[in-house]
Order: C-alpha cells, then sequence, then structure tokens
C-alpha cells in the first residue's frame, strides 16, 4: 500500500491498463469480458488520480473563501463602532462650528465644504490605489482596467451619484417648507426605505421581529430628534406649502434608500477595489459639487472659497470624508441597514454628549427616545446573530 504522496509520483505510463498491454500469461488475447475488466480498471485509476491531484486546490479554495469572509466579518465589526464614533464627533464639530465665528467674521460657504469633502475622499482614494499599484503600473493601470476596460459598470456608478444630488436639492426645498419638527419626524423614515430596497434590489429578508425592531429605531430617532429642535410652538411661515416639504422630504428618503443599496449591489456583485468605487463616486460628485458652488454661490466666491473656514471647518471637512470611507467598508461586508443603525446609535451619542458641552437639558422625552434607539439596536443585533448561526 502507498500513501497519497508515493501514489502519485509513479508515472502513469508504467502502471498503464491499455487493452494493448493486457494480455494473458500464456500469450493469448484477452477474451470481450476481460478488456472491459481492463477498461474499467483503467478508468477507475485514472479517476482516483484526478481526485488526488484536485483535492488540494479544492481545499486552498474553501481556505481562502473562508479567510476572506473572516477578514470582512472583521473590518464590519470595526468600522460599525468606528462609524458611531465618526458620526457622534461630526455633529458635535458642527454643532460647535456653527458658534465659534471666523477670523474675517464670515460664515464658510456650505457648497464649498460638501466639494473638499469629495476632492479629501478622491485623494485618498487614489493615494491608496497608487499604492497597491506601485509595481505594476500604478493608478492610471487601475483606472484602465477597472474605469475604462468596463464603461457599462463606470456609467452605472453615475447613477448614485446623481441620486445624492437629487436628494440633496429636495432636502433644500423640504427644510424651506416644513417645520423643523415634521422634517425630524419624516425624514427618520429613510430607515425603513433602506430596509424595503435592501428587500426589493437584493432579495434580503427581513423577520418579523426585524421589522419591529427597525419600526422602534424609527420611532426613537423621531422622539430624539424632536426633543432637541423644539423649543415652543412656531406660526406658519408665508410663502410656504407643507405639501411641496413633505412631498420633497419623501422623495429624499427614497432617493436616499435607493442610491445606499445600489451602491451596495455595486460594491458585492464586483471585484473592483473599494477605492476604486470611491473614485467613481467622487469625481462625479466633486463635478456636480463644483456645479453647486458655482450656481449657488458664485456672486460670493470674490471673498474667497475658504472664505469662513476654521480649524473647526478642517475637522468637519476630515470627519465626513473618514465616515464616508467607513461607510463603504460597511456597506461592502455588512449592509445598509447596518449603517443606518450606527447613524441612529450616533444621534443618541452626540445628544448625550452635548449635555456636558452644550448645556443640552436631559428631559423624560430624550430619555425615552434613547432607550427606544439603544433597545431596537441590539434586538435588531441579536435577531441577526441567530439568524446567522442558523444558517451556518
Amino acid at each position: 500500500t502507498m500513501s497519497a504522496g508515493e501514489y502519485k509520483a509513479v508515472p502513469m505510463q508504467e502502471v498503464s491498463l491499455s487493452t494493448a498491454a493486457f494480455k494473458k500469461h500464456d500469450g493469448s488475447r484477452p477474451d470481450q469480458d476481460e478488456i472491459h475488466k481492463g477498461g474499467d480498471l483503467e478508468a477507475a485509476f485514472r479517476d482516483t488520480h484526478s481526485k488526488l491531484d484536485e483535492a488540494p486546490g479544492r481545499s486552498n479554495g474553501a481556505q481562502e473563501a473562508s479567510s476572506r469572509a473572516d477578514y470582512g466579518n472583521l473590518l464590519a465589526k470595526i468600522a460599525l463602532p468606528a462609524l458611531v464614533i465618526q458620526n457622534s464627533a461630526l455633529i458635535l464639530c458642527m454643532k460647535q462650528a456653527s458658534i465659534v465665528p471666523a477670523e474675517d467674521g464670515k460664515k464658510a460657504l456650505t457648497t464649498t465644504v460638501v466639494v473638499m469633502v469629495e476632492l479629501f475622499k478622491v485623494v485618498v482614494c487614489s493615494l491608496a490605489i497608487q499604492y497597491r499599484r506601485q509595481h505594476t503600473g500604478g493608478i492610471i493601470a487601475e483606472l484602465k482596467e477597472e474605469v475604462f476596460a468596463k464603461p457599462n459598470e463606470s456609467l452605472l456608478m453615475l447613477v448614485p451619484a446623481f441620486l445624492y444630488l437629487a436628494q440633496n436639492n429636495l432636502l433644500f426645498v423640504a427644510v424651506a417648507n416644513l417645520e423643523a419638527v415634521i422634517y425630524q419626524v419624516v425624514s427618520q423614515l429613510k430607515i425603513l426605505s433602506t430596509a424595503a430596497f435592501s428587500i426589493a434590489i437584493l432579495g434580503r429578508k427581513l423577520s418579523v421581529q426585524q421589522w419591529f425592531s427597525l419600526l422602534v429605531l424609527t420611532a426613537g430617532c423621531a422622539v430624539v430628534q424632536i426633543d432637541g429642535s423644539s423649543s415652543g410652538p412656531k406660526e406658519a411661515r408665508p410663502g410656504t406649502s407643507p405639501a411641496v416639504g413633505l412631498t420633497c422630504a419623501l422623495l429624499a428618503i427614497c432617493t436616499s434608500g435607493f442610491a445606499g443599496v445600489f451602491v451596495e449591489k455595486m460594491l458585492k456583485g464586483s471585484s473592483t477595489n473599494m477605492a476604486v468605487r470611491n473614485v467613481q463616486l467622487g469625481v462625479p460628485a466633486l463635478v456636480l459639487g463644483m456645479m453647486g458652488v458655482l450656481l449657488s454661490d458664485g456672486a460670493k466666491l470674490h471673498d474667497g472659497f475658504f472664505q469662513g473656514y476654521t480649524h473647526l471647518t478642517w475637522m468637519v471637512i476630515t470627519l465626513h470624508s473618514g465616515g464616508g470611507l467607513l461607510v463603504t467598508v460597511i456597506v461592502k461586508y455588512a449592509d445598509n441597514i447596518a449603517k443606518t443603525i450606527a447613524v441612529a446609535v450616533s444621534l443618541v451619542v452626540s445628544t448625550a454628549l452635548s449635555i456636558y458641552l452644550f448645556d443640552f437639558v436631559m428631559t423624560a422625552q430624550f430619555a425615552i427616545g434613547a432607550c427606544m434607539v439603544v433597545g431596537s439596536t441590539f434586538l435588531y443585533s441579536h435577531l441577526v446573530a441567530i439568524c446567522s448561526t442558523t444558517t451556518t
């Protein structure tokens, strides 16, 4: 009996069982039954030989797939709490930046901040691509292989870019026509729209308990937001249309959910590197952002592109850019629902920190909303863990 290694070392020619070499000891030719037996034995021999050759490859492939899955799970576990911290810090920095005046007495133009955020992401991802491909042609070779050689995929990435542009414009109209409390409540529906599009586009399945946890999460976010924005009854503003505002808010929610799930499908349905996807999303957004600067604030640019910028403004830009990169990791290795839950938790964290930083007064309403957010988050994550355990 030989081991697998000894068996594979024997050349096929030396153990051939072909009918030409298959003879009886007396030199006569074998009959037909013996020929068939020889052929069957030869086929079995070759089949065993090929299986021994293929077994290590199959094992290595399974191990490689398992390693990639473990790596993705690890990245998601790191990115989710990192997004909570980043988004909480971003909210606090934005609030502080709106309070602290700039040296020139001017406010930073929001349109220029958006452009700088996209520019930061494009630059960081371009440097990452160049470092990864420094010995194989650099960023030019990567773009040729992944962007110009795949025109259909590149064109599809324009869809979320235009959807995000439409979402931003719709939100401006919604804010102008709705009271802050109503807007804060309606805007939380993006959690449910994301879940709905995940089911429709990605075929994801949610249990009744998971839907319940998302409903509680939405309600909890609305309660927290209302508590932070309510400052007594307000009179209706002249020249506004609540119907138009509500319509635009709902459309913005739909475009946000669809665009997020669309990007998730593109990230998970292709082997293209995440940095390349960020460049594909960032370049159109950068162009559209510059158009927004010229159309909205072109008359104000005579005071400079960076007018009103402070160290807090640059912190906001850095945090916003980092958040965009974290979202890409989460969407790639987790999903959009996990991202919206992380953002919801960061809302509670930032509001709680405001108690110490901005003299925010804790109320029973905020406490109830925070408990709803935290409880629904644990409920949803527990249900996901149960589902993943039962399916593996």
